[in-house]
């Protein structure tokens, strides 16, 4: 029935909103304004840009929005694309938005290009990346 997956779709579109908002009120509290916005073609991205756009452009804070940077993950075993895509990311915050197996790929990648240490902040935001002992390094 279509009503149910509407349903479900808001769900998972209100939890990616609430923790969104959790995050720009931590960056506000840090005044960390500059960020860029990692995605790759994970199921809901559009609607995460969509967001991080409104919540910007409805505040009165200055927000350095450095722009999106859309990930596309296949034909590329080595991350030989991944890791220079990354490395052209000017801002040290990072908003990514992914599939958990995506995330590690991309914190391999990101380790390799040496975006991953003191310096670089990253927020993973996703509606599947819990309920697990296991998380990328």
């Amino acid at each position: 029935a279509p009503q149910e997956k509407g349903s479900t779709f808001l769900q998972l579109g209100s939890s990616t909103e609430q923790q969104l908002q959790v995050i720009f009120e931590v960056l506000e509290e840090y005044d960390w304004t500059a960020f860029a916005v990692v995605t790759t073609l994970f199921p809901g991205y559009e609607d995460f840009v969509d967001y991080v756009e409104v919540l910007t452009d409805s505040s009165f804070i200055g927000w350095e929005h450095r722009g999106v940077l859309t990930l596309n993950l296949t034909d590329d075993p080595e991350g030989t694309r991944l890791r220079r895509q990354l490395r052209e990311v000017s801002a040290q915050i990072r908003l990514l938005y992914c599939s958990r197996e995506e995330a590690e790929a991309i914190f391999r990648a990101a380790r390799d290009a040496g975006l991953a240490g003191p310096g670089y902040i990253w927020f993973v935001v996703g509606t599947n990346l819990g309920g697990s002992d296991q998380l990328p390094e």
